[in-house]
């Protein structure tokens, strides 16, 4: 057995490599920025910080002849349900409408809209996404990130092309500005890419969206949304279903978009 002073020195040296790493590897990993709560968009809030105000879809879009084509079915009576699932941009869209609710993991970041029913999962363990053989499509697609200092860099790709234009459709809409603004359509070739971090010392949220679209846009674009940290409020249950408006948002049948 070794003398009691040695097994002494090796307690306390086994404390001291306690004191120094906590946590083992976990504590070796970089602290990364607090996104988890309720956020309220700044679209349409007229008195918000000039700081941090939502930069305009763009007003012309270079579509191609397919989108230029869709973008004019969206704006008939032909549109999508009023009810129909939005995409990672309209999960995005940053309106002063609905709240989101971020909910912040190691290995997976989750946002939920309140007025949609679909969460938008973010995977952040390391995945690439998978090959086209194998991906899903789906209305949010596939989403995985990483982090670059204490920016959150997030890709997105197998969308259905099948939801609602990325800048709304309601008469008047805050998304668009103006009922006259073209709709931008989205086809099963969206790429998505985002930088989202926090600024105005965590009060707010910055997201910097790259649309690209090659079926549907000749340039990709960008825009920029924010959003509010709000933990005075908590999201709420919203069933469209029970909420239905066809007659203020324009649409009179649900179809499916052509492909």
């Amino acid at each position: 057995m070794p003398p009691r002073s040695l097994l002494i020195r090796l307690a306390a040296a086994a404390l001291a490599a306690l004191v120094v790493y906590p946590l083992g590897l976990a504590a070796q990993k970089p602290r990364v920025p607090d996104m988890w709560g309720v956020w309220m968009g700044l679209g349409g809030v007229t008195d918000a910080d000039p700081r941090f105000r939502n930069t305009p879809y763009p007003p012309e879009p270079d579509f191609t002849e397919w989108g230029a084509a869709e973008s004019r079915r969206l704006a008939s009576a032909t549109t999508p349900g009023e009810c129909n699932p939005w995409g990672p941009v309209g999960v995005m869209g940053a309106t002063g409408l609905f709240p989101i609710q971020i909910l912040q993991g190691p290995n997976v970041i989750v946002i939920h809209h309140e007025a949609i029913t679909q969460p938008r999962r973010i995977y952040m363990d390391g995945r690439r996404h998978p090959p086209a053989d194998e991906l899903l499509p789906t209305f949010n697609g596939h989403s995985i990130a990483h982090w670059e200092g204490d920016t959150l860099v997030v890709d997105t790709i197998g969308t259905n092309g099948r939801t609602r234009p990325l800048n709304g459709y309601v008469s008047g809409s805050v998304l668009s500005g103006v009922d006259t603004a073209p709709r931008l359509p989205a086809s099963e070739q969206l790429h998505v890419s985002e930088r989202i971090r926090l600024v105005g010392a965590g009060r707010y949220l910055e997201d910097v969206i790259t649309v690209e679209d090659p079926k549907t846009y000749r340039q990709p674009w960008t825009i920029k949304h924010y959003w509010q940290r709000r933990p005075d409020i908590d999201m709420q249950e919203y069933a469209c279903e029970d909420n239905r408006r066809p007659d203020a948002e324009g649409q009179q049948t649900t179809v499916n978009a052509p492909r």
